[in-house]
């Protein structure tokens, strides 16, 4: 039998009657690997390439007691992993008891007695005995030796004992840094021990990140329990430091970034949840997307795109409608720059004069800055509360701005695409959505296709109204067409359905551009009826579509060039024939989604144990 630490065959002896632990044997493969993990960085420092068993000294009973919880550790995943520059904060479980553990890679006084002072100030639960906690992080994550610790100090430790090298079980884990553990309730806020993580010696908090820091082994436990969360601070630091380095054109391989209101942190991993599938864009590359703030919705919303002189009247054009501005402040940025990091930039202001920004903040390659000082070089965020608000969705704002700001829509559409689209913005269950990216599209051809999804939302409705003019009944024709599917798994032909659509649509409608006077569709009508002309420009308008979305063309569908002056002419009949549809047979029409990002219910479901 191999030799084993005192410690070991103590557990093994203790395990072995042990109802909840399992029998001595799988006990004795289980204790020998943590102790493994726990001695042999210790034994190839020491030793070098020979074989040398190092082993651990003797405990007292009642840590051999206490580290019989190890047998039931496990990842709490209601609950992140915080992972710091300095260390790892670590959320476990033992049947029905929740623990956080936390590891730092620094050893001093100073840190002792702010664990002291946290727990006196907090009067949460100190565990005793760290011992069970440790065996789990050093095997689990991989936790490395401290970078100070040398040849010379180990084996300066190290004694010979029956031919046997034994080294202290205490400085064995402290050769690995400091470890502090803590029992905690159900309803325990896990954010208020980041502030831990987070501090350092001389009072002040921090994130960081450099070249060397341990990696923890993350991505094994992730695959082992992919529920778990990983917040990692670092690479929020290398979000925040990273668009100012390359505006400044500077290498930064070592980053700190200090928090003025550590508590702040906390909020912004914790009590904020932005949605990461409502992320739009402006023609200028600024984002706009909602998010949770302790139960309350938000919008932010980056002014990029915007003249210094329009800001104000963007503001009130959004008070106009109900979304009123709230205070932004360092929690906002953190939260927004760690889930959407790399969608923001600094300043135009900056980027065009990049010794400014290095004038402020002295960018170099070990760089250190506020968050305050970092926040200021940035693009203009704003935060607006969304409880008042007659309109919610970041689609339907920034129809409202591009209705009325010519920076935030494309700069080639025209006025009277910009009135009807009002119009239709006034109307029940407006397909915001296509409105915007037809106005904010980069080319006629991709705003005349997002306007065109919307008739293809439409689909149904010529068929529906049909059954309703035959038949009668009290469902609108949106709700028909779901019973209809859901009952017959019903569907409608593309070409056909455009037709019957169409020929619902009154030939006056398009007044201001007849089909006949768009001149890349002249020579194509060979009836001149109102009902003839709708037919044959809604099988125009589908064999355009196609062209448009399919690559070469169709044997079904004839080609039709379409010239720059008639893409507006053509893009703008659709719109009307939206406007007319949603204003005539409103109740017919399709309801919006009220889909729910799923990354932002967990969120918000997590933050209250989180």
């Amino acid at each position: 039998m191999k030799k084993l630490s005192v410690l070991f065959l103590k557990m093994g002896r203790l395990f072995k009657i042990s109802k909840l632990a399992g029998t001595h044997i799988d006990m004795r493969i289980q204790w020998d690997s943590y102790i493994s993990a726990a001695t042999s960085k210790l034994s190839r420092l020491a030793f070098s390439e020979s074989n040398t068993k190092l082993v651990t000294s003797e405990v007292s009973a009642d840590r051999i007691e206490a580290v019989g919880l190890l047998a039931h550790l496990s990842f709490d995943a209601d609950r992140p992993v915080v992972i710091g520059n300095s260390g790892i904060l670590v959320p476990l479980r033992a049947n029905n008891d929740r623990y956080v553990v936390l590891y730092r890679l620094d050893r001093s006084d100073a840190l002792t007695q702010k664990m002291k002072e946290y727990c006196k100030e907090r009067e949460v639960v100190t565990c005793n005995y760290v011992d069970a906690f440790f065996f789990f992080l050093v095997k689990e994550l991989d936790i490395p030796l401290l970078q100070s610790v040398t040849k010379a100090d180990v084996k300066a430790r190290i004694y010979i004992e029956n031919n046997s090298s034994i080294i202290n079980f205490d400085e064995t884990v402290s050769f690995h840094g400091s470890f502090f553990a803590w029992r905690i309730e159900e309803t325990t806020s896990f954010a208020n021990f980041i502030d831990l993580l987070t501090w350092q010696v001389g009072g002040h908090h921090c994130i960081e990140f450099s070249t060397d820091s341990p990696a923890y082994g993350i991505d094994r436990i992730k695959s082992a329990t992919p529920s778990i969360e990983v917040l990692d601070l670092r690479q929020l630091c290398r979000a925040v430091v990273g668009p100012i380095a390359i505006a400044t054109d500077k290498k930064v391989h070592q980053a700190t970034v200090i928090l003025t209101m550590p508590e702040l942190l906390g909020k912004a991993l914790v009590s904020i949840s932005p949605s990461k599938d409502e992320l739009i864009f402006g023609p200028g590359g600024g984002i706009c997307f909602k998010f949770t703030r302790e139960g309350t919705h938000f919008l932010a919303l980056s002014l990029r795109n915007f003249y210094d002189f329009e800001i104000g009247p963007v503001l009130s054009a959004l008070t106009e409608i109900g979304i009123n501005e709230v205070d932004f402040d360092a929690a906002h940025f953190l939260s927004f720059v760690f889930t959407h990091g790399q969608y923001l930039d600094v300043a135009r202001e900056f980027l065009s004069h990049p010794e400014e920004i290095d004038n402020l903040l002295d960018v170099k390659d070990t760089f250190s800055c506020t968050v305050e000082d970092a926040t200021s070089v940035y693009e203009n965020v704003r935060v607006f509360e969304l409880t008042q608000a007659s309109v919610s969705s970041p689609f339907a704002v920034l129809c409202h701005l591009a209705a009325k700001f010519k920076t935030a829509r494309s700069p080639f559409v025209p006025v009277e695409i910009i009135d009807v689209s009002k119009r239709i913005m006034e109307l029940p269950n407006a397909p915001y959505e296509n409105i915007y990216l037809s106005l904010s599209a980069s080319h006629w051809k991709h705003s005349f296709i997002e306007i065109y999804r919307v008739i293809e939302g439409l689909y149904y409705f010529g068929w529906m109204y049909g059954v309703k003019e035959a038949f009668g009944g009290e469902y609108a024709e949106y709700e028909l067409y779901l019973k209809l599917q859901d009952q017959l798994s019903w569907r409608y032909k593309e070409r056909a359905s455009i037709v019957k659509l169409f020929e619902i649509v009154p030939r006056t409608v398009l007044a201001a551009h007849d089909p006949l006077d768009i001149k890349s569709l002249s020579g194509r009508f060979e009836e001149r009826t109102d009902n003839a002309v709708m037919i044959k420009f809604a099988n125009l308008i589908y064999s355009i579509r196609n062209s448009n979305v399919h690559q070469g063309n169709s044997e079904d569908d004839p080609s039709i060039e379409v010239s720059a002056d008639c893409w507006p002419k053509l893009t703008y009949c659709l719109f009307l024939i939206v406007e007319h549809l949603y204003s005539a047979h409103t109740t017919g029409m399709p309801q919006p989604p009220t889909s729910q990002s799923s990354v932002s219910l967990k969120l918000a479901q997590a933050s209250h144990n989180f």
